[in-house]
C-alpha cells in the first residue's frame, strides 16, 4: 500500500542501540574506505554528472527498473515499487486545479514527467537536467510514450532558461540538495514562478548542523553526503530561512521519515554485501568507478542516520504570494 497524502511521520530518534549500530557500521566501512580520502576529494559540478552517469545501470538493476531515481514512499514496513509515485501523488493532491505550466528541476530519467504528462495532458511540462545521459534517456522515454506536452532542456537550475513569471508549479525530488549556491537557485525558481505559484521539494536534510551532532553522527552524515557526490546536505531550518529570504512563504515541513524506511532498508541490504567481508569489498570497489563505489557509504548509513533523527526526509512547500 502506498502512502496517502495525509499520512506523514517522523522517526522516534536516537537510542543506545542505534548509536551502537552506527558505530558498528562506521567500523566496517572504515575497513573498506579511506575516510580521509573520501572527505578531502573535490566534488565540482562535473562530479555530480559523473556520479549519475556511472550509477545509471546500478539504479536500474538495484533500485527501479522503471527509471525512478528517488525513494519510494510506503505505508508500513514493506517496500512496494508503487511508492515511487508517492511524491507525485502528494504534489497532485496539493493542486486546486492542474497547472497550465509545470516545471521539474533535475528530471533524471524522465520517470516523473512521463507520469504527470500522461495524467495531465492539458498541462505544458518543462524539465531541466544537468546530466547529458539523463537528457538522452528521458527524451527517448517520452518519445516512446508519444507525449508531446513535455519540453526538456539541458542545464543548471542555478540559471533557468525560462522567462520571468512563466511557471505555475515547480518541483524537485531529491536533487535540489545539489545546489551549490542556495540563494541563487531559490531566486531563480522564485523568478520563474507566477504570483500564487508553488515550489515543492522532497529531499533528505540534516535536522541540525553537523557541529551540533556527536562525532559519530556528524561523520556518518558527512559520509552520506559524500556518497552521493555532495560536500554536505542542506540543513532543514537553514533552507527554510533561505526560502523566506528569497520571497517564498514556506508551509510547515511534512516529515516522511517512516515512509522512506522500506526503501532505505532495501538499499542497506544491497550495500551490506560489499562491506560484509572487507577484503572482498575492497576488491569489488577496485573494479568500480570511485563515484559509484562511494554510493555504498550512503546506502549503508542512511537508514540508521534517518532512524536516529540525524537526517530527515521532508516535503517542503514554498509558495509565492499571490
Amino acid at each position: 500500500m502506498t502512502l496517502s497524502p495525509t499520512v506523514a511521520a517522523a522517526v522516534p530518534g536516537p537510542t543506545p542501540a542505534l548509536q551502537r549500530d552506527l558505530r558498528r557500521r562506521l567500523d566496517k566501512l572504515a575497513r573498506v574506505f579511506d575516510f580521509a580520502e573520501v572527505r578531502r576529494a573535490p566534488l565540482p559540478a562535473e562530479q555530480v554528472v559523473r556520479y549519475y552517469e556511472d550509477c545509471h545501470d546500478a539504479y536500474r538493476k538495484y533500485h527501479s527498473r522503471d527509471g525512478a531515481v528517488h525513494m519510494a514512499l510506503n505505508d508500513g514496513d514493506r517496500f512496494d515499487p508503487d511508492g515511487f509515485f508517492g511524491q507525485l501523488r502528494r504534489i497532485e493532491a496539493d493542486w486546486a486545479t492542474p497547472p497550465a505550466v509545470g516545471l521539474e528541476l533535475a528530471f533524471g530519467q524522465g520517470f516523473n514527467l512521463e507520469y504527470l504528462a500522461r495524467r495531465h495532458p492539458a498541462t505544458q511540462w518543462w524539465g531541466i537536467d544537468l546530466t547529458p545521459a539523463h537528457q538522452r534517456i528521458a527524451a527517448e522515454r517520452l518519445a516512446r510514450a508519444g507525449l508531446a506536452n513535455v519540453t526538456l532542456a539541458g542545464g543548471d537550475f542555478h540559471h533557468l532558461p525560462y522567462a520571468d513569471a512563466s511557471v505555475d508549479a515547480a518541483f524537485c525530488i531529491e536533487a535540489f540538495c545539489y545546489a551549490t549556491d542556495l540563494p541563487r537557485a531559490l531566486a531563480e525558481v522564485r523568478r520563474v514562478l507566477r504570483p500564487g505559484g508553488r515550489f515543492t521539494l522532497f529531499d533528505g536534510y540534516y535536522t541540525r548542523p553537523l557541529a551540533e551532532m556527536d562525532v559519530d553522527g556528524a561523520l556518518a552524515c558527512e559520509l552520506v553526503a559524500r556518497g552521493m557526490a555532495m560536500d554536505t546536505l542542506q540543513v532543514e531550518g537553514e533552507l527554510i530561512a533561505a526560502a523566506r529570504a528569497a520571497g517564498f512563504v514556506p508551509a510547515p515541513p511534512v516529515a516522511l521519515d517512516s515512509a522512506v524506511m522500506p526503501s532505505l532498508r532495501r538499499l542497506e541490504r544491497v550495500t551490506g554485501a560489499v562491506i560484509r567481508w572487507p577484503w572482498l569489498g575492497r576488491r569489488a570497489l577496485a573494479r568500480r568507478s570511485p563515484m559509484r563505489g562511494r554510493n555504498i557509504l550512503a546506502g549503508t548509513l542512511m537508514h540508521t542516520a534517518v532512524a536516529m533523527g540525524l537526517i530527515g526526509y521532508r516535503q517542503l512547500t514554498l509558495d509565492v504570494p499571490a
